[in-house]
């Protein structure tokens, strides 16, 4: 995997080489306009006793377990309404490497119809995303990676989903707004951060 963290004068164009791939967690400013980041990274075979897995791209942010008190209730539940709450567009590219060529990979979002109860998901016709409903990892491959831990929480999000087809992909991601909310809660929270996730779904 490859990635670069960088604020608005970035160069998505040339990510930074370190190990690892799949699952992806790396640290991203959510709350800043124009933070931008690359990550390079590689879907894996489906098992052979299943089919392909879902695959999303999303946030996740993390915060230390409470300690008790009512302030870091008071703050938890405030981020937790921000999040759940509020717009926060990103914009998303995805690119599938092969050799020399990089290709353009199609995102799909999440549409729920109130009416039926029916939750289904959509092409997206464009690079713009601002819905954004929580969503559950598989963890097992984040805990043999070291990325989830028993002393921390993590409201995690998606923004849209990958048809899981094998093979080297480019994600750039850019976050479109500056959050004030989100960069004070950093400092009523101290543990708290924000991270792009792309990730399995929980196996149901």
């Amino acid at each position: 995997m490859t990635a670069c963290v960088d604020g608005p004068r970035a160069d998505a164009s040339h990510p930074h080489s370190r190990p690892g791939n799949f699952p992806v967690v790396e640290p991203f400013a959510l709350e800043q306009a124009g933070s931008r980041l690359t990550v390079d990274f590689e879907l894996p075979e489906a098992p052979r006793n299943g089919g392909p897995r879902p695959v999303f791209i999303g946030f996740r942010a993390v915060n230390a377990t409470s300690d008790g008190s009512d302030e870091m209730l008071r703050n938890s539940v405030q981020l937790t309404e921000y999040l759940h709450e509020s717009a926060l567009p990103v914009r998303i590219r995805l690119r599938r490497i092969a050799g020399a060529h990089e290709d353009p990979v199609l995102l799909y979002d999440i549409h729920r119809n109130i009416a039926d109860l029916e939750t289904r998901y959509e092409p997206h016709p464009g690079e713009i995303f601002t819905n954004h409903p929580a969503a559950s990892t598989d963890n097992t491959p984040l805990i043999d990676a070291g990325l989830f831990r028993d002393d921390e929480v993590y409201y995690v999000h998606q923004f849209a989903q990958i048809v899981p087809q094998p093979g080297t992909y480019r994600v750039e991601v850019e976050s479109l707004e500056s959050h004030p909310v989100l960069e004070q809660l950093k400092r009523k929270l101290p543990k708290l951060r924000y991270e792009l996730l792309v990730s399995h779904y929980y196996p149901r």
